[in-house]
């Protein structure tokens, strides 16, 4: 077992250990003593510990042969799957292209703190960069990921210049964005089927889950072609 199988061994541990100990506390109360507002507080607390549990199951994910992710685009989540990247790697990595602005190849990730040349190389199979306009390795759709999406298979270019389109991507592509969850995920479908898609990214603001931080955070990173 490496080093990084350990850490996430005892990381998701320590979440199913807190996921435990949230179910607990929220355990119903006697039904002679009530407590208005309870089921609110229990549902947030179990969302949130299932979530956190999620969150490391995606980080530990290992990568699909021939799967590759784009800098420009994943968050760091998806960037911490890298090997040898880790949680505070895949965050300077996120924060030098937003202060910086996008990597032009795959070697431009030199410029992040604590990545060098050698870590270019042994990263560069995992990783490719989508150019605006055309160029790059397309995005790979998986039948993983359309099954996890049935009926909403994408039409046309799911990543429009690196981007994901709100329109078509599925629930797995969703799921790349920061702060997006598979439940939100498939609230954003599920709002895309029954308004008719999107108009304007800002509409993302009607799906349950979304709030003006998380739009300001994935905002680069999406786009909404009709």
């Amino acid at each position: 077992m490496t080093e990084r199988e350990r850490k996430s061994m005892t990381r998701a541990g320590m979440l199913l250990a807190g996921a435990a100990l949230v179910r607990f506390i929220v355990a119903p109360a006697p039904a002679e003593s009530p407590l208005e507002g309870r089921d609110s507080i229990a549902d947030s607390l179990l969302v949130a510990g299932d979530s956190a549990i999620e969150e490391e199951a995606r980080r530990s994910r290992p990568f699909e042969p021939g799967e590759t992710i784009d800098p420009n685009v994943a968050g760091d989540v998806e960037l911490d799957r890298l090997p040898g990247v880790g949680a505070a790697r895949a965050l300077r990595i996120v924060q030098e292209r937003e202060e910086h602005g996008r990597f032009a190849s795959v070697e431009d990730l030199a410029r992040v703190p604590g990545i060098g040349p050698a870590s270019v190389e042994r990263l560069r199979p995992f990783l490719r960069v989508d150019h605006p306009g055309g160029g790059g390795v397309p995005a790979r759709t998986s039948a993983s990921a359309l099954a996890a999406n049935p009926g909403s298979t994408p039409r046309g270019d799911v990543r429009a210049g690196g981007l994901i389109d709100l329109n078509r991507a599925t629930v797995s592509q969703l799921r790349e964005l920061p702060g997006v969850g598979p439940v939100t995920a498939e609230r954003i479908v599920d709002y895309r089927r029954e308004h008719g898609g999107f108009q304007t990214a800002e509409e993302l603001m009607e799906v349950s889950g979304i709030g003006p931080k998380t739009l300001e955070r994935i905002a680069p990173m999406i786009t909404v072609n009709r």
